[in-house]
């Protein structure tokens, strides 16, 4: 995991009318907690905290100095966005971490390649996006790429499938479905077609058709019990 430094200011207030006071001035609200330390209200200029993202990514070690001389290791913890304007951003959690022991991240998954599937009308399938890791955060990687271009139509990579170090723990099921390559889906349409009666009346009842069919054989059978019964 890579280390960085962000520029932070401690504010004295919590609640919602400061944090939308803070909004207006173009910085956004954050809080830091953990190892067992009072929580410290904090403030993170809006555009620099979006190039500090663009940069380094969520998943990185930030070198936070609230008190001057004394900076201390900590992680993004949650970023809160507006839930129809995706690039503003709301809130922010840090977490105090130890460099010496395990932290518990989400890791964003980076598919790489072109399917050969694709060429034969696959469809590529992403639903799991992100790993849960638990490791040292020196271990903790950034991303992780999954290469997929020698997928084919019926591949798929599991999370079993994803080598890491052997300190790295991965927190999601073995057996869950991160990337695969589908059949095209087909829709079929049912076409009903239509009988035609014998009079040539569209529509008309196969049942009707039948029992005019059967008639026949039926008065043919009873000619041929008259004809038995005058042989006798």
């Amino acid at each position: 995991m890579q280390q960085a430094k962000l520029d932070v200011k401690q504010r004295d207030t919590f609640g919602k009318q400061n944090a939308k006071a803070i909004r207006r001035l173009g910085d956004v609200p954050g809080v830091l907690y953990g190892r067992k330390q009072d929580s410290v209200a904090i403030q993170i200029n809006e555009r620099a905290f979006k190039q500090f993202l663009r940069t380094y990514g969520e998943n990185v070690i930030i070198n936070m100095e609230i008190t001057e001389g004394n900076p201390e290791p900590v992680i993004i913890k949650d970023i809160q966005r507006h839930p129809v304007e995706k690039q503003v951003l709301l809130h922010a959690d840090f977490i105090r971490i130890s460099l010496d022991e395990p932290v518990t991240s989400t890791v964003p998954i980076i598919l790489d390649g072109t399917p050969v599937g694709l060429q034969e009308g696959g469809v590529v399938e992403f639903p799991l996006r992100y790993l849960t890791l638990n490791c040292l955060p020196s271990l903790m990687p950034n991303e992780i790429t999954v290469d997929i271009s020698d997928m084919d139509i019926g591949d798929i990579v599991y999370v079993q499938d994803i080598e890491l170090e052997d300190d790295i723990e991965v927190s999601d099921e073995l057996q869950r479905i991160i990337v695969s390559v589908s059949q095209p889906r087909v829709i079929v349409e049912e076409v009903v077609e239509e009988v035609e009666g014998e009079e040539g009346e569209e529509g008309a009842p196969a049942e009707d058709a039948e029992e005019e069919r059967t008639e026949p054989e039926l008065i043919s059978r009873r000619r041929s019990d008259d004809e038995d019964e005058d042989a006798q």
